[in-house]
């Protein structure tokens, strides 16, 4: 009997940690959605430019 209280146990908190999780998943989707809507509609960002002493990449002022 023991037995199936911690199987019961186990199975009702396998349950609400699943829907906890699915619940922070809409919530981090839901973020995505908004920052991309706000994003560039180019989906590009500033230019970069090499710089030829440092070899590296900067915004093109």
């Amino acid at each position: 009997m023991t037995e199936l209280i911690g199987v019961a146990a186990l199975a009702v908190g396998g349950y609400w940690i699943m829907q906890r999780i699915k619940r922070k998943m809409a919530a981090v989707e839901s973020q995505i959605s908004r920052a991309a809507a706000k994003a560039d509609p180019n989906g590009r960002g500033t230019e970069l430019v090499r710089d030829p002493v440092s070899g590296r990449y900067k915004p093109k002022a």
